[in-house]
């Protein structure tokens, strides 16, 4: 496993490196135009003029983010549901609004910029620790993910994980004012990003410094409890309980109370055991959530020697607190955070047949997975 300990010696690695960003800014545009184009074939938007044909990005949970952008966090009426989302991209999207008049487009520029600057702080992150070509197959490799469509769609996904990135990064090197703000961020955008926190404090506490400058970094990075203190805020000002949204996704739709990690897979297993039904919500959810499982383990296991400790204390956090839904049907999308993942893999496919392979079967299993999106058909 790669010290916590291992010195940022690369200055160039703190510089601002405009033809990455190019590419990645060029790959991400390609990829989401060639999206858009099997949606709008798949749904006979085809031939619609723009506006209509933008909705076949708006699915499932976008449109909810969309309705808290036009009238806010509601407490009355089917709105007042939508507390279950958390504030900051709905904020971004309200901002860019402003501008462009349309929510889905808007929408769709938050998602872009953010998924835009997750790729290439991810890049930044990797080269850190490795050569350049593993940064840029980490960055491949992240976009070619199956369930990475919600990094273009109108979800949170994308300033999250920008989020989460850029606060290990600015920790990485030594900005702990910054990784606490930037994960101030990611509390705001999804609960998970608390753990985001005790990756931080890892990075804070070690290696071993004078007392008064571990509680200096303690105390920059504890910043990163505001986002979520916010959301707190918003519920009790909204709603007069600051943990409302718990009382809210008890009900319909979501269903969701805290559990113990394991349960939602013992719950898969014995319904793949003993099916009590075996149409296509049964294959979208429990060999699903058994499949993103455990490739998630064993991605992170496979990549125990090469990932700092701090990587993996963020992911198995990340994946713990994930599991913790009594309804898990979203999996594989929450994996798409765990940043890691893509990283084990640029280490690993050294040989570039293996290489393109993974991401040509990646890519093809996102195009699948978006045309059913589109189609309003579940797909994580």
């Amino acid at each position: 496993m790669t010290s916590i300990a291992a010195p940022v010696t690369l200055d160039r690695e703190r510089t601002f490196d405009l033809p990455v960003l190019g590419r990645i800014l060029a790959m991400a545009v390609a990829i989401r135009l060639v999206l858009w184009g099997l949606g709008l074939a798949v749904t006979g938007y085809l031939a619609q003029p723009f506006g209509p044909a933008l909705f076949v990005w708006s699915r499932w949970d976008a449109p909810h983010y969309l309705d808290i952008v036009r009238y806010g966090y509601s407490a009355h009426g089917p709105d007042a549901l939508w507390i279950a989302f958390f504030p900051l991209y709905p904020f971004l999207v309200r901002l860019v609004a402003v501008v462009f008049g349309n929510l889905i487009l808007s929408g769709l520029i938050v998602s872009l910029l953010t998924a835009v600057g997750s790729a290439y702080v991810l890049t930044k992150l990797v080269a850190l620790d490795a050569t350049p070509d593993e940064a840029r197959r980490a960055a491949i490799l992240l976009f070619a993910f199956p369930t990475a469509y919600f990094l273009a769609a109108p979800y949170s996904e994308g300033i999250f994980l920008f989020s989460v990135l850029a606060a290990l990064y600015a920790a990485r090197t030594k900005h702990w004012v910054a990784a606490g703000l930037f994960a101030a961020m990611a509390t705001a955008s999804r609960l998970v990003g608390i753990a985001v926190l005790p990756a931080l404090a890892v990075e804070a506490l070690w290696p071993l410094t004078p007392v008064r400058e571990q509680i200096k970094r303690l105390a920059a990075v504890s910043v990163g409890l505001a986002g979520f203190v916010t959301y707190l805020a918003i519920n009790a000002r909204a709603y007069g309980d600051p943990l409302h949204f718990l009382v809210a996704e008890r009900g319909r739709p979501w269903y969701q109370h805290a559990v113990w990690p394991w349960k939602p897979i013992v719950q898969a297993i014995g319904e793949i055991i003993y099916p009590r039904a075996t149409g296509s919500w049964f294959w979208f959810v429990y060999p699903a959530r058994l499949g993103a499982f455990a490739i998630a383990v064993g991605l992170l296991v496979w990549g125990r020697r090469r990932l700092r400790f701090t990587d993996h204390v963020f992911a198995w956090t990340a994946l713990a607190l994930s599991m913790c839904e009594s309804r898990l049907i979203s999996l594989p999308r929450y994996l798409l955070a765990l940043y890691p993942l893509p990283i084990v893999l640029a280490y690993k496919l050294k040989n570039r047949p293996a290489f393109v392979t993974v991401v040509i079967v990646c890519f093809a299993l996102q195009a699948f997975l978006f045309t059913r999106y589109a189609l309003a058909l579940w797909a994580f």
